[in-house]
């Protein structure tokens, strides 16, 4: 009887360990995946600021150019 007690507790010991790997893995998983989401929309905010930073910079010296025009 204080075998298949041992045996059991071994086994549910194990159980529980490798549902715990399994869990941790996924975990890891699912925030590596995370992390490159965040790199790609990092990335595309970078260039959208850059496509408005062009924008801006071509809509002041439009302006300057039509100040200029202006004072003549």
């Amino acid at each position: 009887m204080a075998a298949s007690l041992i045996v059991f507790l071994i086994g549910q010991a194990l159980t529980i360990l490798i549902g715990l790997i399994s869990i941790y893995v996924k975990v890891s998983l699912k925030l590596k995946e995370l992390e490159v989401r965040v790199s790609m929309v990092e990335k595309q905010d970078d260039i959208i600021a850059k496509k408005l930073d062009n924008i801006l910079e071509t809509i002041n010296k439009l302006a300057i150019e039509l100040q200029n025009k202006q004072n003549r």
